[in-house]
């Protein structure tokens, strides 16, 4: 007579939940060897080797409809087609982690940075080399557009939602400057100097040179009095400046209950 294990004889042996076999049997995975007369199923001891295979599969994520078609059509080029895909999948998986990891380590080096920053209320000029950018031309009217425009900007190109945390800033064009509301913006856009694989439809770039560079406290809403600020610094040294300004907000409510540590940023690029 052959050993005849319950499941919870088969579920101590292999490591895997009472509960999980039993879904496995439902699905049509993992089959009992037998039924005994009183109703309970049981597994001979060539089941064993089977659930381990299976619980080794799905330890490297495979999922239980690879792990299914394997099992129904064993052989040994099966076996590698589903290692190799997952094998794939892993790969990207690890790229999309260390994007993960220099993206976490640049923006904990950029609120370091802007958390001890000393001239904070003072415009200065800053060369900057040419930056790559996702753009999207959107016109802005209030806070609910532009969450409705960055959600069009994740779907664009199915970009990870990790992208846009604390990183996306707005177009503003200097022409409305007197009749814009805080919230009004022509476009945003996303810095693409993490990394990130810019095989997008919405790669654009900003031009190197020469950018009137201003940080204030506060954020959108205080930005209006720091535009005139750019403006009166830009006749006075009697710089042209082009039509649009970039505007993000470094530091807000998301990062910092206290206003008082509110930072934005706006660069406007000098025409040389």
């Amino acid at each position: 007579m052959k050993l005849q294990l319950s499941v919870k004889e088969l579920s101590e042996i292999v490591g895997v939940s009472t509960r999980n076999i039993r879904y496995y049997d439902q699905i049509g995975l993992f089959k009992p060897s037998g039924q005994l007369e009183n109703g309970y199923r049981y597994y001979t001891i060539e089941k064993i080797e089977e659930l381990r295979l299976i619980r080794y599969l799905r330890h490297l994520d495979i999922s239980i409809n690879e792990i299914k078609l394997h099992l129904e059509n064993r052989t040994l080029e099966n076996y590698l087609n589903v290692l190799e895909n997952q094998l794939d999948q892993t790969r990207l998986k690890m790229k999309h982690l260390e994007f993960l990891e220099k993206r976490l380590e640049k923006r904990m080096q950029s609120l370091a940075y802007i958390h001890q920053l000393d001239d904070i209320d003072k415009i200065t000029v800053k060369t900057l080399p040419r930056r790559s950018i996702l753009r999207l031309d959107e016109a802005i009217h209030e806070p609910l557009d532009w969450e409705i425009a960055m959600l069009k900007f994740e779907r664009a190109d199915d970009m990870p939602p990790s992208l846009f945390i604390g990183d996306i800033g707005f177009f503003v064009a200097l022409s409305r400057l007197d009749q814009r509301h805080p919230t009004e913006f022509t476009g945003l856009y996303l810095d693409l100097s993490e990394g990130y694989d810019p095989n997008s439809k919405l790669i654009s770039e900003l031009p190197s040179g020469r950018w009137l560079t201003l940080y204030f406290k506060g954020d959108h809403f205080d930005a209006p009095q720091n535009y005139k600020k750019l403006i009166q610094f830009a006749e006075h040294n009697h710089l042209e400046l082009d039509s649009y300004a970039l505007e993000r907000v470094l530091i807000d409510h998301f990062i910092s209950s206290d206003p008082n540590l509110y930072i934005t940023e706006i660069q406007v690029k000098i025409i040389d």
